[in-house]
């Protein structure tokens, strides 16, 4: 009898061998992106346990906060360490622009030779002209009609100090057709203010050397300014916990105007966003806010408009922008510009609350409007249909001079205090994504 084969033993499925080998690419995976993917820092206690006295005590402590400047660049990497310690992912967002750098420069007048000074925003340039004195208030008109074509005016800060801006005074001077201005800096309070980059030699003198050059007014001068533009590169600070959406931001701008310590433009608004980051880790709210630090705001909006255009997706989600400018002295009582469907929250948080209105300016003017309110980083959020609250006091006597040196912890507090319970309203509220607006006209926008 023949022998019958034995069965086989059937070969292995692929999947049985495939399996083990996915399980074990996947526990690869799953930990290459449990190690790789963005962690929350823990939240210190310690850093809970400051106070707004004590963080404009390391704040005010770098001094001015222009990008670029060294003050500006230690600012960064201590408010980026404080917002880390309180739980939050910080990202650094570069903010790119360019700044002028005064040289030096002289005014000449016969056998006098004093040091001048570029006025910011100036070009600089060479010119030499007669100096024509200018007492304060003369339209283009009436600049024009004293001579002033083609030659250099001359100004006292006292006979300007009123509602004219720097920008707004240059800009009749230059249009009556004087070839350079000269401002004899005598006021009281020495405030830093842009004006428009022209060729012409824009400069400023002290009030010693104003007078003596004021002896030779009607005289031939030769002016000199040396004025070097720089490309320089900032950071907007988000700070964020990393699975939170933009349901509302809460921001303030970090860089101040040249040799200002800036405390209440804006290092009040700047402690307040801490102040709420603080109050606001480790609760819900931490999860539906980011908290942002914009740079390059008196140069132009810079790092708002930078943000906004690199997060225009989701801000769609964003219910309300709140931006703390100048809460850290009482030259009013504190007051808001906001959305229409913002104001009655305000209202419901503070009945009391100061309403007031913030037309954003057909021309910018360091970064602001000349009035009180002017406008800041909130301007570039309106346009894509985020509803904004400018929460503000008022403009002080200290206003972009390097004598801004103080501010008051409790005001910066009760800032931050109000936009932390509006933010919760406006989480509450019910609310429908808008599309961008056309521009700021329009009812709402």
């Amino acid at each position: 009898m023949p022998r019958r084969a034995l069965p086989t033993r059937p070969s292995r499925p692929l999947w049985s061998w495939a399996l083990p080998l996915l399980a074990a690419a996947g526990l690869v995976g799953g930990g290459v992106y449990l190690g790789t993917r963005p962690q929350n820092p823990p939240l210190q206690e310690a850093a809970q346990a400051r106070t707004v006295a004590g963080d404009w005590a390391g704040l005010r402590a770098f001094g001015p906060r222009p990008v670029g400047e060294p003050g500006h660049t230690r600012a960064l990497d201590w408010l980026a360490g404080q917002l880390e310690s309180l739980g939050y992912r910080v990202t650094r967002q570069p903010v790119t622009l360019e700044r002028p750098f005064d040289q030096g420069g002289t005014l000449t007048v016969g056998g006098l030779r004093v040091p001048a000074h570029a006025l910011y925003g100036a070009q600089g340039g060479e010119q030499s002209g007669r100096l024509v004195p200018l007492p304060g208030g003369l339209s283009k008109g009436e600049m024009e009609a004293r001579g002033l074509r083609g030659q250099i005016a001359l100004l006292r800060c006292q006979d300007w100090d009123g509602d004219l801006s720097r920008g707004e005074i240059v800009g009749r001077a230059t249009l009556a057709g004087a070839l350079g201005l000269v401002w004899v800096q005598d006021c009281a309070v020495a405030r830093v203010e842009r004006v428009a980059a022209t060729v012409l030699p824009l400069v400023w003198v002290s009030a010693q050397d104003g007078e003596r050059v004021w002896a030779r007014a009607g005289e031939e001068a030769e002016l000199v300014s040396k004025v070097e533009r720089r490309e320089v590169t900032g950071a907007n600070l988000i700070a964020a916990r990393v699975d939170a959406e933009p349901g509302v931001v809460v921001g303030a701008h970090l860089d101040s105007v040249n040799a200002s310590p800036g405390a209440n433009d804006n290092a009040s608004g700047v402690l307040a966003v801490l102040e709420a980051a603080r109050r606001a880790a480790g609760t819900p709210l931490a999860e539906r806010t980011w908290f942002v630090l914009f740079d390059g705001e008196e140069d132009g909006l810079y790092g708002s408009r930078a943000f906004v255009d690199a997060h225009r997706f989701a801000l769609r989600q964003t219910r309300a922008m709140l931006n703390l400018d100048m809460v850290g002295v009482g030259a009013e009582a504190l007051g808001v510009a906001a959305h229409a469907e913002l104001r009655p929250l305000a209202r419901a948080v503070r009945p009391g609350i100061r309403l007031f209105e913030d037309d954003p300016p057909e021309r910018e003017s360091f970064g602001r409007t000349s009035g009180v309110t002017g406008s800041s980083d909130h301007v570039p959020f309106i346009g894509w249909g985020v509803r904004t609250a400018f929460v503000h006091r008022g403009v002080d006597r200290h206003y972009h001079a390097a004598s801004d040196r103080t501010l008051s912890p409790a005001l910066v507090t009760d800032a931050a205090a109000f936009a932390l319970a509006l933010a919760r309203k406006a989480l509450d509220a019910p609310w429908t994504p808008q599309e961008p607006c056309e521009g700021f006209r329009s009812e709402g926008c």
